[in-house]
């Protein structure tokens, strides 16, 4: 047993996690470029907007292709899709631009100097000549004609970085520093909503809407708000733990959401954002910029590097839980149980408390991994700091061959390997 320990390490520092991405596939963008937004408007068709770059797909992203585009050197921030045909891409330095025949040729609304003007960071388009752009320069631009004339409507506030419109007279954005606003006259005149922000100025980066009447707004501090009247009203609701700073919000269904942003860190929820749990994405440390589903379980997200990761299972949902309250004196790690199992295990394991005569480095990162038989990294169960106690992670590996597999717990100076096997 011991032989096998020995050759399942060694062969664990052979592979990196590049080689393992369990239910989110990471796609071929072909760029480097940080990837800002991307929509779809079916199952297969969508478009993926960026640092100087314009992505196409027609085969829900097994392949990306760059499309030429007048604004190369400019960093793109929202594109909009209205059907196959029209598209609407904004970005910094005054830069609007349009495609009537699906991204092959663009049209150009503004294209300001590099450095100059207003940047736009947020747009929206309830069809194809009526939407809103805004971003900084203190006003929201409006169209009625597909962007022949622009109305620039003045809202003395800081920079904006969302905006969604239920139909031609109602709207919501959101921005810096607290910023949420909510039109009922098509985005002439704006009022704040009833939400209690307590002080606190909160950089609200995106927002997501549901049925025209449920949406969500996270902070950067990574709390959590819902309305359930189109922003009129907004009921703090709970708050994201385990990240650094959330960059957007999406969901699919009422009860249905995904939140993502720094250190590659993504989280579900599944009971409209009362709570959340940590997805398994891999161990990219990047940032996740926006995301979009089709439905509760198809989904792509996108962020720096060029970074795609598309899902048809929703993810591997992170069940962390804190079961027992009373103080460990040593890092523990259990045999799972069931074992053998089909398809799910828990892991339970003990975290001393500091200063504990075994839990010499305790305050650290607790990091729980599972490898195949060829010390292939396959899940990241836990990586983040956790206060003492015993833990319980469940293990679905629905997604997985019947065989041997191992479970490795590093915290503090402790590092200790189990085997399980699944039996399907």
């Amino acid at each position: 047993m011991k032989k096998i320990i020995i050759i399942f390490l060694l062969l664990i520092e052979h592979y990196t996690l590049n080689n393992a991405f369990p239910q989110w596939v990471w796609q071929n963008s072909g760029t480097t470029a940080s990837i800002r937004d991307i929509r779809f408007i079916n199952r297969t068709t969508g478009w993926a907007c960026g640092e100087g770059v314009i992505l196409k797909t027609t085969n829900a992203g097994t392949n990306w292709v760059i499309l030429n585009q007048p604004a190369t050197n400019k960093p793109l921030y929202s594109i909009n899709p209205i059907n196959p045909n029209i598209i609407y891409c904004i970005g910094m330095f005054e830069t609007i631009i349009k495609s009537t025949d699906g991204g092959n040729n663009w049209l150009i609304i503004r294209n300001g100097p590099y450095g100059y003007g207003s940047s736009y960071q947020a747009s929206f388009f309830i069809n194809e000549n009526t939407g809103w752009i805004a971003g900084s320069g203190q006003k929201v631009l409006k169209t009625s004609n597909g962007g022949i004339t622009l109305d620039s409507i003045y809202l003395f506030v800081g920079n904006i970085s969302d905006i969604f419109f239920k139909d031609s007279l109602n709207g919501f954005l959101c921005g810096d520093g607290g910023l949420t606003r909510k039109t009922t006259n098509g985005g002439y005149n704006w009022f704040t909503p009833n939400i209690q922000l307590h002080g606190n100025l909160y950089n609200f980066y995106k927002m997501s809407f549901i049925n025209n009447q449920y949406g969500w707004l996270i902070g950067n501090a990574n709390p959590v708000f819902r309305t359930t009247d189109f922003g009129s009203n907004w009921d703090s609701i709970g708050y994201i733990s385990g990240s650094d700073e959330i960059y957007f919000t999406v969901f699919s269904s009422i009860m249905t959401g995904w939140a993502g942003g720094t250190y590659g860190r993504m989280f579900k929820t599944t009971n409209s954002g009362f709570n959340w749990n940590r997805e398994n994405t891999s161990n990219f440390t990047g940032y996740f910029n926006e995301g979009y589903f089709y439905n509760d379980s198809i989904g792509w997200i996108v962020g720096g590097g060029g970074r795609i990761q598309y899902t048809t299972s929703s993810g591997q949902v992170m069940q962390i839980t804190k079961s027992n309250e009373q103080i460990a004196n040593e890092f523990e790690l259990f045999q799972n149980y069931p074992n053998p199992f089909n398809p799910e295990t828990k892991i339970k394991f003990d975290i001393p408390a500091l200063g504990s005569p075994l839990g010499r480095g305790v305050g650290g990162m607790t990091v729980l991994k599972v490898y195949d038989i060829l010390g292939k990294e396959i899940e990241t169960l836990v990586n983040e700091k956790l206060t003492a106690g015993t833990y319980e992670v469940t293990f679905n590996a629905s997604q997985y061959p019947s065989g041997v597999y191992f479970y490795r717990l590093q915290g503090g100076d402790f590092n200790e390997t189990k085997r399980m096997i699944l039996l399907k």
